[in-house]
């Protein structure tokens, strides 16, 4: 097996075990939290966000092979970057790696030099959907960003609070 089998197959491996784990942190969830958290890991999956870009092959390839599904890749979604369902690292269009998301939800907010500003885990997601996915960005209290928000925070469940600090 090449290389590439090698890290499809291990993507494969990590996204299988991201599903046991997040059904395991669910259960402990109250039911309305776990309901929120399901659907945010749907929308971080399936929600093109009304965008028109396709995923390019390799980030294609990788989108399709995460669920073991066969289907035709559809538009950009979360899942296109962020493999394994943000489990791993991941890749963006352009071949530049990008951390993990399992402890996004702790590092923010955060402050970003670049902007001289203070940026929060909501600004963060709208600012992927627009400039990354090419999709409207859900709004700031809406149910969208609540579902997305609570199951970004469930893959940071153990995780150190790090305001401020680096991604994994």
């Amino acid at each position: 097996m090449d290389h590439r089998g090698i890290v499809r197959r291990a993507r494969m491996v990590l996204a299988g075990a991201a599903v046991v784990w997040a059904g395991a942190s669910y259960a402990s969830l109250p039911p309305a939290l776990a309901q929120a958290v399901a659907r945010g890991a749907h929308i971080f999956k399936e929600d093109s966000f009304g965008s028109q870009v396709r995923p390019v092959a390799s980030a294609a390839s990788a989108f399709a092979n995460m669920d073991h599904s066969h289907r035709r890749v559809g538009f950009m979604t979360c899942a296109a970057c962020h493999v394994g369902g943000g489990l791993t690292r991941g890749q963006l269009p352009d071949g530049r790696s990008i951390p993990s998301l399992r402890n996004a939800a702790a590092v923010f907010p955060r402050y970003s030099a670049k902007s001289h500003r203070i940026v929060t885990l909501e600004d963060q997601i709208r600012h992927c959907v627009k400039d990354g996915i090419k999709g409207r960005p859900p709004s700031y209290r809406g149910a969208t960003m609540v579902d997305l928000v609570s199951y970004l925070k469930s893959l940071a469940f153990g995780r150190r609070m790090r305001i401020g600090g680096a991604f994994h």
